[in-house]
């Protein structure tokens, strides 16, 4: 799959940057009167808690998830339904041949703050999945996916030793903090073919942390990229952003029918590995053409708040319509809590009608 991560670069990474202040309160009115257009799809469905119901909380500094703002934005998020938060945590290396990872530089939160964070999501009433995930300080054209290329064994067998120490170290903190799940591994597509590797370090991760483990695969298929070691978890997952129209401005029927090869596909590995299947990641911007390809971070154009809206929509009911699919996580909710609104062509659904479809389809169980 074509990343939609560069070197140090992500979703929102950029989010300060695309900042904007609180829409007005005539203006939010005018949002949520368009949503209500879609809520007749929402089925009425008894109130139930089996379905991993989650929004990715995304900070991108040492102090992104300390002070009131994040705390706010935070509840923000719980008001969506949200039963779950995926809090993100982002280590680094040097570049695609660099064998050393960190998790202390400045760009990466620091224990304390995830600690606090996390026990405030619990707080709240939110069930934590702590997400570590690896990125790139030196080398903007490539990213996390291609880590190793060149490698020799010997360089792999030093690379996976800062990661096992880099990937325990936040299991043990996730246990001591009480998440419900922690994922082992994001998007590093290079790395998956060293299947004694991983499931060695998916041991070591057990060792420490006891709760339900699964990774964030890129939706590859076939190939060498395949992960072939779902068995050692207890999740599929997949972060999902796949091309469902090469519409501009998609239909919601249109929509649905691009998710239907792409759950094809996730049937089977579901069916082969025996276990259920989450999106660790899945999200669309508001933005004219942004189902065409969904993980484009950096490309520009009209505000489409409407589409965005329809690709939640198509996203929820074909979702709903699997009862093998255990949970979603919508990227994503910045810790700033005035990222988003009705000028605003990123990911977040803050703001913006697409807060109210999930809303309305959050206060069920998806089934």
């Amino acid at each position: 799959m074509r990343s939609r991560h560069a070197s140090s670069c992500h979703p929102t990474a950029v989010a300060g940057r695309l900042a904007r202040t609180c829409v007005a309160a005539v203006a939010v009115a005018v949002l949520a009167a368009v949503a209500l257009a879609f809520l007749m799809a929402v089925p009425a469905r008894a109130v139930a808690g089996t379905v991993e119901k989650g929004v990715s909380f995304t900070g991108y500094w040492n102090d992104s998830y300390t002070g009131s703002g994040p705390r706010a934005a935070l509840r923000q998020l719980h008001a969506t339904g949200a039963t779950w938060v995926m809090i993100l945590v982002t280590v680094y290396q040097n570049d695609i041949g660099s064998t050393t990872i960190t998790c202390s530089g400045a760009a990466t939160p620091t224990d304390a703050s995830l600690e606090s964070i996390i026990s405030y999501a619990h707080r709240i009433g939110l069930k934590v999945m702590l997400k570590p995930q690896l990125d790139l300080t030196d080398d903007p054209s490539h990213c996390r996916s291609q880590i190793g290329s060149g490698f020799s064994d010997g360089d792999w067998a030093t690379w996976f030793a800062s990661y096992d120490e880099t990937i325990t170290h936040y299991a043990r903190l996730a246990s001591a903090a009480k998440c419900q799940q922690f994922s082992v591994g994001c998007e590093l597509d290079s790395t998956v073919a060293h299947v004694a590797a991983w499931r060695r370090t998916i041991a070591d991760v057990r060792a420490v942390y006891h709760g339900k483990l699964t990774y964030a695969a890129d939706p590859i298929f076939v190939g060498p990229q395949v992960v072939t070691w779902w068995k050692a978890l207890d999740l599929i997952g997949i972060d999902a952003y796949p091309t469902l129209s090469t519409r501009l401005r998609p239909t919601v029927a249109q929509l649905l029918a691009g998710w239907r090869p792409f759950y094809a596909q996730l049937a089977k590995l579901h069916t082969r590995f025996h276990k259920p299947v989450i999106f660790t990641e899945i999200g669309v911007r508001s933005l004219v053409g942004a189902a065409r390809a969904p993980w484009d971070w950096e490309c520009t154009g009209a505000v489409d708040l409407t589409g965005q809206s329809r690709w939640y929509r198509a996203a929820l009911q074909s979702f709903s319509a699997r009862d093998w699919m255990a949970g979603l996580f919508f990227w994503q909710w910045s810790t700033y809590p005035t990222v988003g609104g009705s000028h605003d062509t990123g990911y977040t659904p803050h703001n913006k009608p697409a807060a109210t479809i999930l809303h309305a389809w959050f206060a069920h169980d998806l089934r």
